[in-house]
């Protein structure tokens, strides 16, 4: 082998060499993944299964933190002090470094020396059962492509690079410097929160003054109330308390638990780890005003804390002239653990006080129930029946126990009684127990019933109620006592009167529970549209029977009624529009004036004697039954009237179906004990189409009578047969002229035989008009005015002679009466 082969070989072996170098400066660790926890990772371990981790720096105490509980994730710091650790602070750096990886950096000499690695500034180590990895960071570079220096415990010797980002977790802020000096210490990985859990987390939370032998200690209950443990015997406490409560004070237990659980440490600067005196920030056991809190969460954890001085410099004014808000700030010391947190707060200025009086916790609702829920009501007033209320699936109340039930509650009524029965913090006094009278009892269920597949059953009752008595109003005050199941009862005093509703009006609570099932029964009366109606029978002094004709009138298209009894009336035209007005005043009477008595039996003879009283034995005085189409639900409507009630402007009535007797206005008995049900249309069987001949006779206002005939030609045009000379008559007005006489309807029907008022005899006012077709012949007489020009008098022959005269409207009329010119072209 020649000189120049044997130089070429040796360069080539050294520069594979050098390259080898310079990528073991880089090269992966002996992690099968390539990452930095080569112990963790060639073991499987993952981020739930690291249950320690451990930082070790120069001149400092080592910071380590456990996992206390794997299924809550819960993590306390052991070292250099004793304290709950956030768990969301500590994962990002567990899974931090179980991810991280070294990557190619030009700067990287590979000599742990040159990065701030001998020795080493900041040491990371996790642990995961007996296995563990440590992580060596030494220099911080910036930028973009900023980096962390680093060893392991894998590759003690050798310095390797890893993006900062990938390890920010680890540190304060991103600047460039030590690992040791810029990485979190132990403030920074503490649980920020004073209490365990949130204010829906809390099970139980006992509120002393220790050194004044005063506490508060409620308990939250699986139905999920709250209820007092101390003061004994104080039953439940208000959840939500006061809709606006006052600066200052406590009302409800979700402002309280609210305001403890909020207790935090807003900065690392609140965690005050090595106080010097306990004295200071008002934890001194001596200090008559220090606050001992003992809180417990549904799972399992609990805290006891101490709450001391608040601070006392007032937060500067949100609005010029404002009142200082109440202070921010409170001293707070965890029992276990180190040192004392100067917590961020609410307004805590009420918590000494209501632990030295709960008195404003206290659940000041008599009845504490969803609304919604409440499907059931029974009031029993003294001597009287149970009123027994049902609500099953729907809004609609429903009353039960009589003959005639199920019958529909008044709404309106039933909810003024939920308003004051569920009405919030009414509650005005706690008294001891005693006896009195009771004015009403009240049961009330909160899905309570099992609805049935009947629906006039009543439902079954599968629960047991709230009950309340209310003993007569003394005063501005009610004392009512409450009994719930389970539970021993409580008396309240209840005022007189209490707010309700969005407006928070004033409704009288005695008024409001005090109801009887005539109060209670639905006022409104049963409607229906009248074009159901087929037929109409009224029975009494006038009474008739109209039935309605399958098909309209030909000529006008209106509805036809017929009479078919009377026999003398039967098969007579009924006036359509009058019958309809008398319809749609049954049908639009919506309510009851008054209920006077409910479910009497004509065979007890008391019962009866009152039915007698009422007008309705032996027979009511008047009874109206509407008959429906086949298709409507109900087949009739049935209405009695009795007699004249004591105010003589209402009779007694009642409704088929229904036993109550009850009142309405005395218009409605007289529009249907008198209806004038003649035909208005007076003219309705004349033919307009058919007629032939018009003759007319009249205008002598000009000091002479004229006289006009008009005859249809053969082509149906109309020409004037009879006319003064050179007359040329208008077809058209003609027809129009027929047209308007056979549909006027007339406006009133007059009493008795024409008289000289009404213009018949006079050449001047009179207008006598013959009509002729082929079947017949009518004669009209057209007079004078009643009312200025508004109506005209006409005098028919198809009326009865003994009231032949009506009224109709003169608008359409004028023209043709004025001047035989209304005829003409």
């Amino acid at each position: 082998m020649n000189f120049r082969l044997t130089a070429i070989l040796f360069g080539i072996v050294f520069v594979i060499g050098v390259v080898l170098l310079i990528l073991s400066f880089d090269a992966p660790d002996t992690s099968p993944t390539g990452v930095l926890v080569a112990e963790l990772d060639t073991a499987g371990k993952k981020s739930d299964d690291v249950d320690e981790i451990e930082f070790e720096r120069p001149g400092a105490e080592p910071l380590l933190i456990k996992r206390t509980d794997k299924d809550r994730n819960t993590w306390q710091i052991q070292k250099p002090i004793v304290a709950p650790a956030d768990a969301s602070r500590v994962q990002p750096v567990i899974v931090a470094l179980l991810k991280a990886k070294p990557t190619t950096y030009a700067g990287n000499t590979g000599n742990p020396a040159a990065h701030g690695l001998e020795p080493v500034g900041l040491k990371v180590t996790l642990r995961a059962g007996d296995k563990s990895s440590t992580v060596n960071l030494g220099d911080v570079t910036l930028g973009d492509k900023g980096v962390v220096f680093v060893t392991t415990s894998a590759q003690p010797k050798r310095s390797m690079a890893v993006r900062r980002d990938d390890l920010m977790a680890l540190f304060r802020e991103p600047k460039d410097g030590s690992a040791a000096a810029l990485a979190k210490w132990t403030a920074d990985y503490r649980a920020t929160a004073v209490f365990p859990g949130s204010t829906e987390d809390v099970a139980s939370v006992r509120l002393e003054l220790p050194n004044k032998k005063q506490a508060l200690a409620l308990t939250h209950t699986p139905s999920g109330t709250w209820t007092f443990d101390a003061p004994a015997n104080w039953g439940d406490a208000d959840v939500e308390g006061d809709a606006v409560p006052l600066p200052g004070t406590f009302t409800g237990v979700r402002r309280l638990l609210g305001a403890l659980t909020s207790l935090n440490a807003a900065t690392t600067a609140d965690f005050i780890d090595q106080p010097k005196d306990l004295k200071e920030y008002g934890l001194n056991a001596d200090n008559p005003d220090l606050v001992k809190v003992e809180l417990k969460t549904r799972d399992g954890q609990s805290a006891t804390v101490f709450l001391g001085k608040r601070e006392t410099a007032p937060a500067a004014p949100a609005v010029p002239g404002a009142a200082p808000q109440p202070s921010s700030k409170v001293y707070a010391r965890v029992e276990g653990v180190s040192g004392v947190i100067r917590a961020t707060a609410g307004d805590l200025t009420g918590l000494t006080g209501v632990i030295a009086d709960p008195a404003p916790l206290r659940d000041r609702t008599l009845v504490n129930v969803d609304r919604n829920k409440v499907d059931g009501i029974d009031i029993a007033l003294p001597g009287q029946p149970v009123t027994k209320l049902r609500r099953s699936g729907g809004p609609v109340w429903r009353l039960y126990g009589s003959p005639n039930d199920p019958q529909p509650a008044f709404g309106a009524t039933v909810d003024k009684f939920l308003d004051v029965v569920l009405a919030r913090r009414t509650v005005k006094d706690f008294p001891a127990a005693a006896t009195f009278p009771v004015a009403a009892t009240v049961s009330v269920w909160a899905d309570g019933f099992i609805p049935t597949a009947d629906p006039k059953a009543e439902p079954t009752k599968k629960g047991e109620p709230i009950k309340l008595e209310f003993g007569p109003r003394e005063g501005d005050s009610v004392r009512v006592r409450r009994s719930v199941p389970g539970q021993p009862p409580v008396e309240f005093i209840l005022p007189a009167q209490v707010r309700v509703g969005a407006g928070l009006d004033a409704a009288d609570v005695e008024a409001a529970v005090k109801k009887t099932r005539l109060d209670l029964l639905d006022p409104s009366l049963p409607t229906f549209g009248s074009d159901a109606v087929t037929t109409l029978t009224v029975s009494g002094a006038n009474g008739f029977t109209v039935t309605k004709d399958e098909k309209p009138d030909p000529a006008t298209k209106e509805v036809l009624w017929r009479y078919t009894a009377p026999e003398a009336k039967k098969g007579q035209v009924a006036d359509a529009k009058t019958l309809d007005g008398l319809l749609q005043l049954l049908s639009t009477t919506q309510s009851v004036t008054r209920f006077v008595d409910e479910s009497l039996d004509a065979a007890k003879p008391d019962e009866a004697k009152k039915l007698e009283e009422y007008g309705f034995l032996p027979g009511p005085r008047l009874k109206v039954v509407v008959g429906l189409s086949p298709s409507s639900p109900d087949k009739e409507r049935v209405y009695e009237f009795g007699k004249d009630a004591a105010d003589p402007n209402f009779v007694y009535a009642r409704v088929g179906g229904r036993g109550a007797v009850f009142t309405l206005p005395r218009l409605v008995f007289d529009r249907f004990m008198t209806p004038d049900l003649r035909d208005r249309l007076v003219l309705r069987a004349v033919p307009a189409a058919a007629v032939n001949k018009v003759e007319l006779r009249g205008w002598g206002d000009a000091g002479f009578v004229t006289e006009l005939t008009f005859e249809k030609s053969k082509e149906g045009g109309w020409v004037a047969t009879k006319a003064p000379p050179g007359y040329a008559a208008d077809p058209a007005k003609v027809s129009a002229f027929v047209d308007i006489l056979t549909r006027e309807r007339a406006k009133t029907f007059e009493k008795g035989v024409p008289e000289g008022k009404h213009g018949f005899g006079d050449p001047k006012a009179s207008l006598q008009v013959i009509l002729h077709w082929p079947a017949g012949v009518v004669s009209l007489n057209l007079g004078a005015s009643p009312d200025n020009g508004a109506s005209y008098y006409v005098w028919s022959g198809w009326l009865p002679k003994s009231d032949p005269v009506f009224t109709v409207d003169a608008a359409l009329l004028k023209p043709f009466k004025e001047k035989p010119g209304g005829f003409a072209k």
